[in-house]
């Protein structure tokens, strides 16, 4: 059998799953190539939370690590938050959005995620595992052979060259694969291109602000259990200084609360620039904290320092695959997760769609297929998933981060309405779309057409009841 090796740019939770799944499957070279020095840097605007939902257990437990999961991990199927008002009162109670018959996922952060994911690798991989932490994607060409050709740099300027079977691209939006494939010379530009569709959400700015594990607040409300979700909403209304703070559950009860700050672009926040501008803000913005014992000058100083990052426009990629060379020489390209499609985080599934692109893939692979056949049907199936997938965001529910008032309150009651309609009449009206997305059984598909046929159903009965009010005022007039 002919050597089969695979290169992975990108060391995010799919990348190194990939690189288990791989070595599992029985490869004979697996090489991964990370830019940051480890799985555990803690890049302040990436110091995401994760809700690890079904679609990334199922790979999670083909790769014999699922039972990794809950040490790193908080178990919940509800959402239940606390929280602490301006003035120091506190409510805990359940968010009602949260389909309540939705399977157990957890809470984690990409920290945990990782280290977990590389841990494993460390004590179940074999030697044909490497894992070549601060290197870049120097260069994407032909072999001599007609192939694939991956040139990766370290950080003191080492070179090396690989010549794969397969180059899995699973490092993200900014892609270095998919756009050294856009610039070879025999491909057309726009065959990878990403088709965009902006939605609501599109372009807010977001920082992250890392508090005390536990603290107090002023008037008393405690923020000391880890496996709890805090809110902390501002004093003020007006939009452009309006603002929230987000924590959600960490396994470890003593890992910083890292707090989300999500905002339009004209926002107050991002014209801070120094540490003692942001402490007046806050302590302005929250009265509930005391602000100058919670953050750190340090941390004040980081925070204004780092630029803001933007929710992209949820996009995906023209193609997912491409081929090269002949016979034994013949090599491929795949695109991954947010290398494939890219999107806000309004709906949780960024790192849930990038592991299922994983494990969709494991099960094209262990078809029994020979490669090409496998990865020509993975690309056929995930592609127009990656299209809907990206339709969803863009429709859901990209209200929630509340920097429109006004459109928040009308998701709310078309919310409502869609679950009144679907107690009533299941066989006319699906669940509400919120729902749907949080349904690991379901494809993107299926969302997306359930919830166009619901769409479709309201629009009908809207139609009808102008039509039937127009004929009772022509009656009444006419009598």
């Amino acid at each position: 059998m002919a050597k089969r090796s695979v290169f992975i740019s990108g060391g995010g939770p799919a990348g190194l799953a990939a690189a288990l799944l791989f070595d599992r499957l029985g490869w004979d070279e697996i090489v991964l190539a990370e830019r940051r020095s480890g799985p555990s840097d803690f890049e302040k605007n990436k110091s995401f939370n994760y809700l690890v939902d079904k679609r990334s257990q199922r790979l999670f437990d083909r790769l014999g690590i699922l039972d990794r999961l809950p040490k790193v991990g908080v178990a919940t199927r509800d959402f239940v938050a606390t929280t602490i008002l301006p003035d120091g009162k506190s409510e805990t109670r359940g968010v009602p959005i949260i389909d309540p018959n939705r399977p157990v996922c957890y809470w984690t952060t990409r920290r945990a995620l990782l280290t977990m994911l590389y841990e494993a690798i460390g004590e179940i991989a074999s030697e044909s595992v490497r894992l070549l932490y601060g290197h870049r994607v120097s260069a994407l060409s032909r072999s001599e052979k007609g192939g694939l050709a991956v040139e990766v740099e370290s950080g003191e300027g080492r070179r090396e060259r690989f010549e794969p079977t397969l180059v899995l691209a699973c490092d993200g939006l900014n892609s270095a694969i998919r756009s050294g494939l856009s610039a070879m010379p025999d491909i057309d530009p726009a065959r990878f291109e990403m088709i965009a569709t902006p939605s609501l959400s599109t372009g807010l700015r977001y920082k992250v602000l890392n508090l005390p594990s536990r603290f107090a607040t002023r008037g008393g409300a405690p923020v000391d259990d880890p496996e709890m979700s805090y809110i902390l909403p501002s004093r003020h209304k007006d939009r452009t200084k309006a603002c929230a703070l987000f924590a959600f559950p960490v396994a470890d009860p003593d890992h910083p609360r890292s707090v989300n700050m999500i905002r339009e672009a004209d926002h107050e926040l991002w014209t801070l620039s120094t540490a003692d501008d942001l402490l007046a803000f806050l302590e302005d913005s929250f009265p509930q904290l005391a602000v100058r014992d919670l953050v750190a000058r340090e941390e004040a100083e980081d925070f204004v320092s780092l630029e803001a990052g933007a929710f992209p426009a949820p996009q995906y990629a023209r193609e997912l695959l491409a081929s090269f060379g002949e016979g034994g020489a013949r090599s491929h390209a795949l695109l991954v997760g947010d290398a494939a499609h890219a999107f806000p985080p309004d709906l949780g599934l960024g790192v849930n769609s990038a592991l299922q692109d994983v494990d969709k893939l494991a099960d094209h692979l262990e078809a029994g297929d020979d490669l090409e056949t496998a990865l020509c049907a993975y690309a056929a199936e995930r592609l127009p998933e990656a299209r809907d997938l990206c339709w969803l965001v863009t429709h859901v529910f990209p209200e929630q981060y509340n920097h429109r008032p006004w459109a928040m309150r009308r998701w709310i009651a078309g919310f409502l309405l869609r679950r009144g309609l679907n107690a009533l009449a299941p066989q006319m009206f699906e669940r509400p779309g919120f729902y749907l997305t949080q349904d690991p059984d379901l494809t993107y598909g299926e969302m997306r057409a359930a919830i166009e046929r619901t769409d479709g159903r309201l629009k009908m009965a809207g139609i009808g009841s102008l039509a039937m009010g127009a004929a009772a005022a022509a009656l009444a007039l006419r009598g």
